[in-house]
């Protein structure tokens, strides 16, 4: 059988710089996709795959922010002052008030700003000529007056009218009701994610073999996880919060881009870690879950991959700032660990070898650390 390769990405909205930081592990693996499909923000992230255009995605997400997306603007709040500066934290509680008054009655935040991005960063022809299949989802918005019930679209090229595929990526990516539906030909239509977050089952349509799939919203129920019975599929998610959905920022979208990277190195066999990266062959598979413990439980630096040697220096670095702080951070979880293990240390060594391999109650990360730090710190 023919080889096919799907890259599927999920909605999350300012999540999506992630999805861009897992295209670059897929580019360093090699990967030439042949399908492409998104819901939402992936839909946005879909088109540039297909348009073969990474460095322009990225340069998109290091320059986003919240104001070239959303409509935030005076007149939304009436006319304000000149210098008037249009970052709702800025604005005072009256102000907000009317804000999100004027959000209800114009039914969302509108989103010119979002579409004058999709056409400056996205190709229509480019995306329907690319040797990559690529396809979006979007709903149609029911009328609770005719009891409609929500109407799913999963849209590939060949089903969308020439010169309208800017406007069903809007559709599909119109997170309502905090952004307005988008209108084409008399039918509103809202965020694909209402319907299906990361849209597999398009991929199994078009014969993918193999498929690597990209969750930003793991706590979304619309999720179709029983998609994950796919016999060659790559589930690709973040063990850490990615940031608010609808506010998009330059230094976060860096952050996650990153973490998007090395979550795909760690998908594709290169690191080990589930919260934090180590280099492959840096551990056995026990001592990665207790470095893993207690590079959290020590607050280290999620964006580096780590050897036993650089983790030991910066756990020993930090075990030394905590012992020369004041005792007004005895409550504070990393002080308590290491309390814990330096009591556990001066114990007989019969005495150690046993608490390391208790299960009791005893909160896991926090035993985990304990055992790192008595291995190979103290």
């Amino acid at each position: 059988m023919e080889e096919k390769i799907a890259l599927v990405l999920g909605g999350g909205g300012a999540r999506g710089a992630y999805e861009i930081g897992v295209w670059r592990a897929c580019r360093e693996e090699g990967f030439s996709f042949n399908i492409v499909t998104g819901t939402s923000v992936g839909s946005i992230n879909g088109a540039m795959v297909a348009q073969d255009e990474f460095d322009l995605a990225e340069q998109l997400w290091r320059e986003i922010d919240t104001e070239m997306v959303l409509d935030i603007h005076p007149e939304l709040i009436g006319e304000g002052p000149k210098d008037y500066d249009p970052k709702i934290e800025k604005l005072s509680p009256e102000e907000v008030l009317d804000f999100i008054k004027n959000i209800f009655i114009n039914k969302g935040v509108s989103t010119r700003g979002l579409e004058d991005l999709l056409r400056k960063y996205i190709d229509e022809d480019r995306v329907r000529n690319s040797k990559i299949q690529y396809g979006l989802v979007t709903a149609e918005m029911p009328s609770l007056k005719e009891r409609q019930i929500l109407k799913g679209h999963w849209l590939f090229c060949e089903d969308i009218p020439q010169g309208r595929l800017h406007d069903f990526i809007m559709a599909s990516a119109s997170f309502f009701p905090a952004m307005q539906p988008h209108l084409i030909d008399g039918v509103y239509y809202i965020d694909g994610g209402y319907v299906d977050t990361v849209p597999v089952s398009m991929a199994v349509e078009k014969g993918a073999t193999k498929i690597i799939a990209v969750e930003l919203n793991p706590e979304n129920p619309l999720t179709k996880k029983e998609s994950k019975a796919h016999e060659n599929l790559t589930w690709i998610k973040s063990p850490w919060d990615l940031g608010s959905i609808l506010e998009f920022d330059k230094e976060n979208a860096k952050r996650i881009m990153e973490l998007g990277y090395l979550e795909g190195r760690k998908a594709f066999g290169h690191n080990t870690g589930n919260f934090f990266t180590f280099e492959k062959d840096a551990f056995t598979e026990e001592e990665v879950i207790n470095a893993d413990a207690a590079a959290k439980v020590f607050d280290l630096d999620p964006l580096k991959i780590y050897t036993q040697e650089s983790l030991n220096l910066e756990l020993g670095e930090v075990v030394k700032n905590l012992k020369a702080e004041k005792s007004s951070v005895e409550f504070k979880t990393p002080f308590l660990v290491l309390a814990a293990a330096e009591k556990i240390k001066g114990l007989p060594k019969e005495a150690v070898e046993f608490i390391k391999d208790y299960n009791g109650l005893i909160l896991k990360e926090e035993k985990n650390a304990i055992r790192y730090l008595l291995n190979h710190v103290l």
